[in-house]
Formats: C-alpha cells, structure tokens, sequence
C-alpha cells in the first residue's frame, strides 16, 4: 500500500504534538518542581494529594484559631493580674483604715485612693481589648460592658461564652464574663470604701475584709483556669505544628519532582521534539521531483 505524502505529514503532525505535550509537561515539572501536573499522571497520589491539601488547609485553620485563643486568654490573664494588684492594695488601705490609731482626716485620704482605685477597676472592665472587642462583654464584645450610675457599676454585657475550635472536635471558652467577676469585686471595694468613709471599723474588719477575701480567692480561681487553658492552647499548638509538619513532608514526597532526573527528561524531551520539527521542515520541503529522483 503506497503511502501519500499528505498521509505521511498527518502522522508526522500527531508525533509532532504527543512530542510537544511531553516536552510541555517536562517543563511545567521543571518549573513548578512538582511532579504531578495533572491527575492522570498519578490518579492516586493526586487523590491524596487533594486531601492533603485539605487537611493542611484545616490545619492552618486551627493554628490561627489558637493563636486568637492564645492572645485572647494572655490580654485576660494580665487584666486579671492588675486587678490582683489593686485588690491587694485596696486590702492594705483597709487594714490601715481598720487600726484604732488612725485619724478621721487619714481614713478620708484612704477613702479618697480606694476611689480611685475603684475607677481604675472600672478601666480595667472597659479598656481590656482584643482588636476591637472586649473581652469582659461576653458575646457583647462591640461596646464598653461596664457604666457607674449613681455609684453602682452597671453590667452591659451578658454570660455568653466566646467559643473557639482549636483542634478537631475541640471547643474552647476563652473568655471571663465581667459579672460576677468585676461587678463582684467592685461591689467588695465599694463597701470597703463607705465603711472607710463611715469609720464602721468593725464592719471593715469584720464583712469588708471578709468579702474582699472572699472575692481575692475567686479571682485567682479564675486566673488558674485561665492559666491552664494557656498551657491546653500551648500543648494543642505542639502537636498541630508536628502534625502539621508530617502532612507538609508526605505532601512533598507525593507531589514534589526529583528536580535532577526532572532536567534529564526535560532534556531529552526538548531534544525529540527540535528532532521532531527538523523532519517536518524537511517532508514539508520535499516536491515530486523529489520522489521521482
């Protein structure tokens, strides 16, 4: 069966552009580094490299929502530590105020700090952002959760809990509801105040003391569990980071090209397909003489 020239340059073309794909595709390998350009290169590792994908999309995911629960507790854990603080000073004034030796005119300058730490409290429960939410609001987190009317601090706020995913099925709260917690200690402060301002020092000694203790004792409560949900968030993040790094490492080995052996194909591709264009020039070229020769 005698083959046409027309026929000859048709299947030239087809070995043409097979050769053209695989030169293409060597590039792509080269370039991009990875070995799997399209699914029917290795169906299989494709298909786990979707998932992988995924998971590590999840992943980062997590990390980002500890990272928020992280600096959310941390903000609240120092909130917390400067209401210590003022706590432990208001119970210093108290038992200054409570001696038998002190004047009338030193129990009203104690009077006077013990109200100036009661608007630093009141800065505290206001002023504690993360970005721009409060923390001490609950879930109303977009507006100051405390105001002073008529000498009672007034909550905004209400006991929704801030709920954060940090690991697969994990939940976290990380936020401290503003009342009972300030309100309480407040309220203890306050008392404190009036019966500093009244001179009732058997009611300072006796209830205004207590309650302030009572109130101290809740606050590092709370700071212990907000001190060991830090630790929690610390451990979670550990073991996301190794998982993390395991998925990033059988991705690479999944989709990642031996770049060496990748050049060598690419070498050797390119070479077939220049290869490939010199014949068709030349049957392109060829005329009937050149047959009947």
């Amino acid at each position: 069966m005698r083959i046409s020239t027309a026929q000859m340059l048709n299947a030239m073309q087809q070995v043409m552009e097979r050769n053209y794909e695989r030169y293409h595709l060597a590039q792509q390998t080269v370039v991009t580094g990875k070995r799997i350009q399209r699914p029917s290169d290795d169906p299989f590792g494709a298909s786990l490299g979707i998932t992988l994908h995924r998971l590590l999309q999840e992943s980062e995911q997590y990390q980002r929502n500890l990272k928020t629960a992280k600096n959310f507790l941390s903000i609240t854990d120092v909130a917390l530590e400067n209401l210590n603080d003022l706590m432990r000073q208001t119970k210093s004034l108290a038992i200054q105020a409570a001696t038998d030796t002190q004047t009338p005119e030193g129990r009203a300058a104690i009077a006077q700090q013990i109200g100036q730490i009661l608007a630093e409290i009141v800065s505290i429960g206001n002023n504690t952002t993360y970005g721009d939410r409060f923390i001490f609001g609950g879930l109303q987190t977009l507006s100051a959760p405390f105001s002073v009317s008529n000498g009672a601090l007034v909550y905004h706020g209400d006991q929704g809990d801030l709920n954060i995913e940090v690991s697969p099925a994990v939940v976290m709260s990380v936020n401290v509801h503003g009342d009972p917690l300030i309100t309480g200690i407040y309220n203890a402060i306050a008392r404190i105040q009036h019966y500093v301002e009244t001179s009732d020092i058997e009611g300072l000694s006796k209830e205004g003391l207590q309650e302030l203790q009572n109130q101290l004792d809740n606050l590092l409560r709370t700071r212990a569990v907000v001190g060991s949900k830090v630790q929690q968030v610390e451990m979670i993040q550990q073991r996301l980071d190794k998982r993390h790094l395991d998925f990033t490492e059988l991705l690479s080995g999944i989709e990642d090209a031996d770049i060496t052996d990748a050049i060598t194909k690419l070498k050797m591709a390119e070479t077939t397909y220049q290869v490939t264009l010199a014949t068709m020039a030349r049957l392109g070229n060829l005329s009937l003489l050149d047959f009947l020769r």
